[in-house]
């Protein structure tokens, strides 16, 4: 399958690790030029220097998305560094983990801000972008399973966030369509990531449990349907929001 990736622009937040920081090194292997961001400066730079040990091309902006005056700033700076922008990936993400009653409103802002408004921000910039280049673009976001199923390991604010992204994703993809402006989502489960290795073994056997493929996903797993959703071979599949989950929750 042709994914036709070569010299498209792809700004990607969260990329400092996790899904974001491998989808930056997936898409650069597949001749995109990539723009990441993230809080990690220091991660920042070693993947943009692997990339390009590897012969990819990659730009770096460390930026905090609960400051969400740096979402246009993000958009700008990636167009003058590669004179375009192309495709929109927004994996950046947060969760607390207070109980439901003790959650504070500025705990409640400080997710939304970063999981919902930074993203909505990002798209509004991406999509001008998009129609002042006149070719359209495509827009990714990582939602979660939690978005569409009661999530108790976290705050209420976390499950409301990536279900308020699967919103924008319908909202979007029917507005701009006619632009040929594609917004999808991604929906994960359990993915082994940095986060995982905090867990005790109990914990991880009852989540392995609970997954009928019988082992966590991947980040690769993840990157490889946002660099499916971003290529032009799924030039028919807009406003979706996809499970990948190993099969426990289906639709």
């Amino acid at each position: 399958m042709e994914l036709n990736l070569k010299d498209q622009v792809v700004l990607i937040t969260g990329a400092s690790n996790g899904i974001g920081k491998q989808s930056a090194r997936q898409f650069a292997k597949e001749g995109a030029k990539v723009f990441l961001t993230g809080r990690n400066e220091e991660s920042l730079r070693s993947v943009c220097e692997e990339i390009g040990r590897e012969g990819g091309c990659a730009a770096y902006m460390s930026a905090d998305l609960s400051d969400t005056d740096n979402a246009e700033k993000l958009v700008n700076k990636t167009v003058e560094v590669f004179g375009k922008l192309d495709i929109l990936v927004c994996s950046a993400g947060m969760a607390l983990r207070q109980p439901s009653l003790e959650m504070t409103k500025e705990q409640w802002n400080l997710v939304m801000d970063v999981n919902l408004t930074a993203p909505l921000l990002l798209t509004q910039c991406a999509i001008r972008q998009f129609q002042a280049q006149g070719h359209g673009g495509k827009i990714v976001y990582v939602s979660s399973t939690a978005g569409k199923n009661t999530n108790l390991g976290a705050s209420p604010s976390y499950g409301a966030s990536k279900a308020g992204l699967l919103y924008l994703v319908r909202h979007f993809a029917s507005e701009f369509a006619k632009d040929h402006i594609y917004v999808n989502a991604v929906c994960p489960g359990p993915v082994d990531t940095e986060i995982t290795k905090t867990w005790t073994p109990e914990h991880r056997a009852n989540v392995l449990k609970n997954l009928p493929l019988g082992r966590l996903g991947t980040p690769e797993d993840i990157a490889n349907l946002i660099l499916f959703l971003s290529s032009s071979a799924s030039d028919f599949i807009d406003g979706e929001s996809v499970l990948i989950n190993g099969a426990r929750y289906m639709e």
